[in-house]
């Protein structure tokens, strides 16, 4: 969940969200892209600083696609327009980890404001489970289903399949940090107020960024260990709505400290700013250490089946 300034399987039943009417036009027309582009060069910093994570999801997801799908990856990037790679990548290569950081660097485009919602998923305090009560207009889970159905399809062109290729690839590293699968009251943590963590003034700024930039290692050596993390068949689920119920019961767990559990309600884990001891990082880190790289396993094995088993064009 984020801050409005910095989108479902429900008993096993997914549901679509309308596509906004200035997105759709967007994905099928890219020179409307070089015209609002260029309004990203003053903005993108706001979020790309917790781009490291995202990049490390779609390095790890890069790791286990399967040839065939790696190669349709990269002939769709080539859809990339150029104004669009000047004014986000300073010109400079396009590459497999950029999918996964595009969709936070157009959020400042109005035409993209019809799915800043769907970059989270709000659930209510006395919720234990994840629903798509607060779904209707669209959110996280319904953004995979629509992305997913948009990149499968080879009858759409190349630039509306890279688009959902790209937002696919952020929507599947988001719904794995357990702050974008929290509570609306506070702006999923941006209101929470927390201590302990230089530059992180709040839950969310601390686990989107401080948690990877505390272990004090470089890009690289992150993914090393993430490469090297085992994971059991089983816990590479392809059930978007599991990965949901298991970043809410993070986020709900004691050892977050982001809510307590009272008379079947979470409530804040306190009414104003509080400190977060030097024990949190080596709490959490492995948490997080863990999601993110679960979602590059996931990650990879949508695409290696959108890729591989897409629709044939006519």
């Amino acid at each position: 969940m984020n801050l409005p300034s910095s989108a479902a399987k429900d008993n096993l039943q997914y549901i679509k969200c309308m596509i906004p009417r200035s997105f759709r036009r967007l994905m099928r027309q890219p020179a409307e892209w070089v015209f609002l582009c260029c309004t990203l060069l003053a903005s993108t910093e706001v979020a790309a600083w917790s781009a490291t994570g995202h990049e490390l999801t779609c390095e790890v997801a890069a790791a286990h696609l399967t040839k065939a799908a790696m190669q349709e990856a990269k002939q769709l990037m080539q859809a990339l327009p150029v104004a669009q790679q000047e004014a986000l990548y300073d010109d400079g290569p396009f590459t497999f980890a950029d999918l996964c950081t595009w969709a936070d660097k157009v959020r400042p485009l109005k035409a993209y404001a019809g799915v800043s919602a769907w970059h989270y998923v709000n659930v209510d305090r006395t919720d234990e489970t994840v629903n798509l009560n607060r779904c209707a207009t669209g959110c996280i889970l319904t953004a995979i289903k629509t992305h997913s159905d948009l990149l499968a399809d080879k009858r759409n062109a190349a630039w509306t399949r890279l688009q959902a290729l790209m937002f696919l690839s952020h929507w599947v590293g988001d719904i794995h940090q357990p702050m974008h699968v929290s509570f609306a009251d506070d702006y999923g943590g941006n209101r929470t107020r927390v201590g302990g963590f230089e530059g992180c003034e709040n839950m969310h700024g601390v686990w989107d960024y401080c948690l990877i930039r505390d272990t004090g290692k470089d890009s690289a050596a992150l993914l090393s260990e993430l490469l090297a993390l085992p994971f059991a068949d089983e816990a590479i689920s392809h059930e978007p709505m599991t990965w949901a119920q298991e970043s809410f019961e993070l986020a709900t767990h004691p050892r977050t400290q982001y809510c307590r559990k009272q008379n079947g309600s979470c409530q804040p884990w306190a009414t104003r700013r509080y400190q977060l001891d030097a024990s949190y990082q080596a709490m959490n880190w492995p948490v997080a250490e863990r999601r993110l790289a679960l979602a590059g396993h996931r990650l990879a094995g949508l695409l290696n089946t959108l890729l591989a088993d897409s629709v044939p064009s006519d």
